[in-house]
């Protein structure tokens, strides 16, 4: 059996390798993650704050909450004729290797990830000012435990 670098991956009618198609699935991440940076840095509550006081933390533990977000995004380029053909057939690539690894997650009986996604131009993504002083007088201003295991749930698994 080849080393895995050398092994390839057919997508979309196209041959990639392991280490393309990685860093296509990767690429999905990083946007992900930038367009969290973006969430943390709208009108959110002090609540919020106590809880993800740094920019970084944040996207590195809810990017997930962003994939979707993305997936748009990408539609969105490849639907315009002035993106760049290598970026868009990247894209597109991208865009099939999630679809397909959600599909064989399915097909092994793993669950979906559930995890509520977010998206740019919604209430919900921009903050409400309002809303964030309900939360104040509901919750506090505090730090919750489920932020905390979930930052630092996320550090470990960063670390090799």
């Amino acid at each position: 059996m080849a080393p895995v670098s050398e092994q390839n991956i057919v997508i979309g009618d196209e041959i990639i390798s392991v280490r393309s198609a990685m860093g296509l699935v990767k690429m999905i991440q990083k946007d992900a993650a930038e367009m969290a940076g973006v969430f943390h840095g709208m009108n959110r509550s002090a609540k919020f704050r106590a809880n993800w006081p740094n920019e970084s933390d944040f996207a590195a533990t809810n990017w997930k909450s962003f994939v979707a977000a993305v997936r748009q995004v990408y539609s969105e380029r490849l639907g315009n004729p002035k993106t760049p053909r290598d970026e868009a057939q990247k894209m597109y690539l991208a865009l099939l290797l999630e679809r397909a690894w959600s599909a064989g997650q399915l097909a092994m009986g793993m669950a979906p990830d559930m995890q509520l996604q977010l998206s740019p131009a919604t209430q919900q993504f921009e903050g409400d000012r309002r809303e964030n002083s309900k939360i104040a007088e509901r919750f506090g201003d505090r730090p919750n435990l489920r932020a905390k295991l979930k930052a630092g749930a996320a550090k470990m698994g960063t670390l090799h």
